[in-house]
């Protein structure tokens, strides 16, 4: 009975002000836990959380401050929305918040702190947050290797297999079969038409098509095949390791940078999100302390 002063003392413990309101360990402890607020991660030890609740609490002020009100519509549309996007009714929705120990009050009370915070940011950071055409400019040439598109051919293949330890008679029938059909080729037989009849693999269904390849994708002997061929050329049979390969080049590009033009949009958010990432660190830190009394209790 005798420490049970002792013990209240220690939990009531005043940590720190903020605008001459007491912050207590026992508040520092509830936050940690999540009570009152949201899960609290990244914050390790009493002194960070305690930071994080004094942040926490210099934000609830700027939101009454700034006279931030959220309607209990926009927690229903925002609530609506995430049903809609998991595909859930309202039974399934606080079915699952049970499951994480929550209530749907909570939930929604979770929300309103979500959507103010938001608000908040949106008035003190957004607005401040610009992306000149100079600074996407100069990105875009400090980058520019980021922006490369290798060199890269569209073949079209007609395979006999030869399997690695194939008798030489095997690979005299296959090798005949190839350079039949290469000669037949060679005199005005449709390639496409070839590889349906003769490919032994899936991509006769298509003619023998392989799409677009880039530069170092494909086996050596191909790819060393497929760079002497001018588009619409056919080479003689090629040996791989999965067989004889009659190669032809249907489309070429060569290796380029693709133009800022193209890149505009998602160079202007990239810098945009860092700028926004800085800008609201520094808000944190720095111009929500100046704005209020923050007091650390030795």
């Amino acid at each position: 009975l005798g420490s049970a002063p002792v013990r209240a003392e220690v939990v009531n413990k005043i940590l720190a002000t903020v605008d001459g309101e007491p912050i207590t360990l026992r508040q520092v402890k509830m936050f940690a836990q999540g009570i009152h607020g949201r899960q609290i991660s990244g914050q390790p030890g009493e002194s960070g959380m305690l930071d994080a609740l004094i942040t926490d609490k210099l934000i609830q002020k700027e939101v009454s401050d700034k006279g931030i009100v959220v309607r209990d519509e926009e927690i229903d549309r925002y609530i609506g929305a995430i049903m809609e996007r998991n595909k859930i009714d309202g039974d399934k929705l606080e079915a699952a918040l049970g499951a994480q120990g929550l209530t749907l009050a909570g939930y929604r009370a979770q929300i309103r702190e979500e959507i103010e915070r938001d608000q908040l940011v949106s008035k003190e950071i957004r607005g401040k947050v610009n992306v000149t055409p100079e600074e996407v400019q100069r990105y875009y040439e400090a980058h520019l290797s980021e922006f490369s598109t290798p060199e890269k051919v569209q073949l079209a293949h007609i395979v006999f297999r030869i399997a690695p330890d194939a008798p030489a008679d095997k690979v005299s029938a296959a090798t005949a079969k190839a350079e039949d059909v290469y000669r037949r080729i060679k005199k005005g037989a449709n390639f496409a038409e070839m590889a349906k009849e003769f490919t032994e693999d899936s991509s006769g269904e298509n003619g023998g098509d392989l799409g677009w390849v880039k530069k170092g994708e494909m086996l050596e002997p191909i790819e060393k095949a497929a760079g002497k061929l001018k588009v619409g050329e056919v080479s003689e049979p090629v040996r791989t390791k999965v067989g004889l390969h009659i190669i032809k080049v249907e489309g070429r590009e060569d290796a380029a940078h693709q133009k800022l033009d193209e890149l505009n949009d998602q160079i202007k958010q990239q810098l945009y999100n860092a700028a926004l990432e800085e800008r609201f660190k520094k808000w944190l830190t720095e111009d929500l302390r100046k704005r209020h009394h923050v007091q650390m209790v030795e």
